[in-house]
């Protein structure tokens, strides 16, 4: 018996098929084959991806087309300031990883289950950063905490977060 992914694993599935093709051109049926879900999967499976920002799609018919959405065009890119550039590389020779959310889109929540409730650095778009461990995620927000208590943290003002694994 064939055994199906979850609707987070197709997610995560569906962005790195998009990272790797550029967009995807077929039946639904064809999809659903290729991300190992039911086919009733894929429409729930793009509304909440299209809801998220993370890709836009078509029906054609007998056909759609999935594309990963153009990156928050409106906002600045995530750029660190030079000082922030260093230091994150130092971290990365010393063994910490990168997430960079403003670029990654979904796939970041499979590094953010893994960095989950350890000492994370998020540098922000205002050239600030924060250290703190992380408590929890969701679309739009992380939740730190760390010596002044809890903190809300809007993945739309982060530029990069780096943690050791």
């Amino acid at each position: 018996m064939k055994r199906y992914r979850t609707l987070e694993e197709a997610q995560i599935a569906l962005i790195e098929l998009l990272e790797e093709k550029g967009e995807f051109r077929g039946t639904v049926d064809e999809l659903a084959e290729e991300l190992s879900v039911r086919p009733e999967q894929i429409k729930p499976l793009l509304q909440l991806l299209k809801s998220s920002g993370d890709v836009v799609y078509e029906e054609l018919e007998d056909e759609v087309i999935v594309r990963p959405a153009s990156m928050m065009a409106s906002l600045p890119p995530p750029v660190l300031t030079q000082e922030q550039q260093k230091e994150v590389e130092e971290k990365v020779k010393q063994g910490y990883k990168l997430i960079a959310c403003s670029t990654m889109g979904g796939v970041q929540s499979r590094e953010l289950r893994s960095a989950l409730g350890k000492r994370i650095t998020v540098y922000f778009r205002n050239g600030s950063k924060v250290e703190a461990k992380l408590k929890g995620f969701d679309r739009f927000c992380l939740k730190l905490k760390n010596y002044k208590g809890y903190i809300l943290a809007y993945k739309h003002a982060i530029s990069t977060i780096v943690y050791k694994p």
